[in-house]
């Protein structure tokens, strides 16, 4: 895939005065923010992703994408490896407040690792044990055309057509 192609698949004709894509990308980086900064929010999400990890079809259809949950896991262990220096115990009697609130920032972003870190650990599973059904799942994602735009190119025709056996299959 070229770079025109992909520029079409993003940016399709009309896309400045598409309602649709505009609500469509704010809610992907809106999702993806919260999860990076919050991902304890997502803590029922990550379960249900455990729930269903050998559905592949069902981990597809989830709320936070991939990229979220990689921000999660890669903020938290950032800012966790960054406030070990700031919950270093201090001689003065005035830091017991700081290390109070280092020690309860600490412990929100070890919650936040390990709920980006159990999300990733089920898709990677998943990803590992059923490549042949991600794969197809992959090309329905790549080659599916988006914001409601009609198919041009055999792939979009085919990827259409994948994309409705996998709604009506079993």
């Amino acid at each position: 895939m070229n770079l025109r192609v992909k520029a079409r698949d993003e940016f399709p004709r009309g896309w400045w005065h598409s309602g649709r894509w505009w609500l469509e990308g704010a809610r992907e980086l809106g999702v993806n923010c919260l999860a990076a900064l919050a991902a304890v929010l997502f803590a029922r999400e990550a379960l249900r992703l455990v729930r269903d990890r050998d559905s592949p079809d069902d981990l597809a259809r989830r709320r936070v994408p991939t990229e979220g949950w990689v921000a999660g896991l890669l903020l938290g262990c950032m800012v966790l490896g960054s406030s070990t220096a700031l919950a270093a115990p201090a001689g003065s009697s005035g830091r017991g407040l700081v290390q109070a609130a280092v020690l309860v920032a600490m412990l929100w972003w070890l919650a936040n690792v390990l709920v980006s870190l159990t999300a990733l650990a089920v898709l990677a599973r998943s990803r590992i044990r059923h490549r042949d059904v991600w794969a197809e799942i992959d090309f329905i994602k790549a080659h599916a055309p988006k914001y409601g735009r009609p198919p041009e190119t055999v792939e979009e025709y085919r990827a259409l057509r994948l994309k409705g056996g996998r709604l009506q299959g079993p």
